[in-house]
């Protein structure tokens, strides 16, 4: 597949009176601390306005004189006590000097007990911003080491838990801006191989799969997507063995692995390049590193058990693929419908950073230029919009088709809009590397954050998984963080896929 002509978007003041006092008499004061603070201060404010009055000249004469008579009898002055009207000012010595003999005959220890915090009435506090660590105290709690982060910034790393199986955690707190400005350098796609899966579920390494894109689409505006729904067969969950099938098409084509990172599929991927903005969406994925290669194994999660109107919107989709492409499924002939099992898949090679990735990619159907160059095209249906429903449609929606279309090298994006009763209303067709630049201005979110953020993923994670182990990546409630846990076993179609290597 050639993707030479498609841009890649990698885009004067009042003075108080400050007493010293022994911690032991901490309690006392404090009882009569508004007393005595209303004395001090009307105290003071005498002392201040004695020696600019000319009716209080007298009274610092005879205060001076007092204070000397009593220096010359060669007696230590204690306190003086100075009566103004019906306030009492103690005017104390220096805490510190040498003259000082409370001071001097002070014990090396105190008398009194070292006060103890309180306990925390609560430990699973949740809206905490630690989660009930203690870290926002002016203690941390007894029993937790502190915390020790390692990684970029913000961007922590920490290696404890209570789960035994717990390995390490990628906490999500570097920002947008953070992510905005680091530059990950994303390498042109290139495809090495592909393989095809037929009905019977069969797999060729070849195109025979592979639709052609239909170009005349708006005279299908007005169809009923709802048309098949009764014949529809549904997409079966392989588990495992689809991913053995895109390791099947590796070893089929001899692509050395020797300098690749990562071999994973596609939807791996769109999971965590959209975690930078999309934080309520759990997924969960396979790791296990063999020969210095990691193998990301896709996990379905349990889902709900979907109604009918939920498989029709699933469906609609399907319906829509078989509508716009040439190799057009004449529903309900013979019984037969549409078969999601059907699909061609794309063996894609690029790098992110400094990981080199292998990737298989289901492709929808392709197009060809005037000069005969093929290119993949993607195709999408969605419900037709309103002033409601538009700003989540690009903050979201285009996100993930921007994902999905970008790390595949997929130029364009053929969008069906319908309504709620699965009819299509109208249609658009999108470049692949225009979606940024229509977010951009409305500040939703930049591609170079999502790239910049799976970048740091990959380090963290290839950084710390050893070899022959097996673990869980998972990203879960309260979405706060990546979470490595381990696991028990490596797939039948891994361990298979490399003793075949190493024969």
């Amino acid at each position: 597949m050639d993707f030479s002509n498609q841009d890649v978007d990698v885009f004067g003041h009042d003075v108080g009176l400050v007493q010293e006092e022994d911690d032991g008499e901490e309690d006392q004061r404090n009882g009569n601390e508004e007393e005595n603070g209303s004395r001090d201060t009307s105290g003071s404010s005498s002392l201040s306005s004695s020696p600019s009055s000319s009716g209080s000249g007298s009274s610092s004469s005879s205060l001076r004189s007092t204070v000397n008579d009593d220096d010359d009898d060669g007696g230590v002055v204690s306190s003086t006590c100075i009566r103004m009207g019906y306030d009492v000012v103690e005017k104390e010595k220096d805490l510190f000097g040498e003259d000082n003999e409370d001071y001097v005959r002070t014990p090396a220890n105190s008398v009194f007990a070292v006060p103890v915090l309180p306990s925390l009435r609560s430990t699973n506090n949740q809206t905490r911003a630690n989660h009930g660590r203690g870290r926002s105290g002016l203690l941390p709690r007894p029993g937790y080491l502190p915390r020790q982060n390692c990684g970029f910034g913000k961007f922590s790393v920490s290696c404890r838990h209570n789960d035994e199986c717990f390995v390490s955690e990628l906490r999500l707190t570097k920002s947008e801006e953070t992510l905005s400005r680091k530059s990950a350098q994303f390498q042109e796609p290139c495809e090495l191989a592909c393989f095809s899966r037929v009905e019977n579920g069969n797999v060729y390494f070849d195109d025979r799969s592979l639709r052609l894109f239909k170009r005349f689409i708006d005279e299908d505006i007005g169809t009923d997507l709802n048309r098949g729904f009764e014949s529809f067969v549904e997409k079966k969950d392989l588990g495992s063995e689809g991913f053995g099938d895109l390791l099947a098409c590796i070893r089929n084509s001899n692509i050395p692995l020797q300098n690749i990172h990562f071999v994973t599929y596609r939807n791996n991927l769109n999971k965590i390049l959209a975690t930078a903005y999309i934080r309520h969406e759990p997924w969960k994925m396979g790791v296990h590193k063999r020969n210095g290669v990691v193998y990301l194994n896709v996990h379905k999660l349990p889902e709900r058990r979907q109604s009918e109107i939920d498989r029709r919107r699933s469906y609609w989709g399907y319906a829509f693929e078989n509508l716009t492409t040439e190799c057009f499924r004449e529903i309900g002939e013979n019984g037969k419908g549409i078969d999601a099992n059907v699909e061609f898949c794309s063996v894609i090679k690029t790098k992110l950073g400094a990981h080199r990735i292998v990737m298989g990619a289901e492709m929808d159907c392709c197009d060809a230029t005037d000069d005969g160059r093929k290119f993949y095209v993607e195709l999408k249906t969605s419900r037709e919009l309103d002033h409601r429903t538009e700003e989540r449609y690009e903050r979201q929606k285009l996100l993930k088709f921007w994902i999905q279309s970008f790390l595949a090298g997929v130029p364009f994006i053929v969008i069906g809009f319908r309504n709620d009763a699965g009819i299509i209303v109208r249609t658009e067709r999108i470049r692949t590397t225009d979606i940024t630049q229509r977010v951009k201005m409305k500040g939703y979110w930049q591609g170079g954050v999502c790239l910049a953020f799976a970048d740091e993923v990959f380090c963290w994670l290839y950084g710390t998984v050893k070899e022959n182990e097996d673990y869980t990546l998972q990203f879960v409630h309260p979405y706060k963080r990546l979470e490595l846990l381990r696991a028990p076993s490596c797939p039948d179609a891994i361990s298979k896929h490399v003793e075949l290597l190493n024969c």
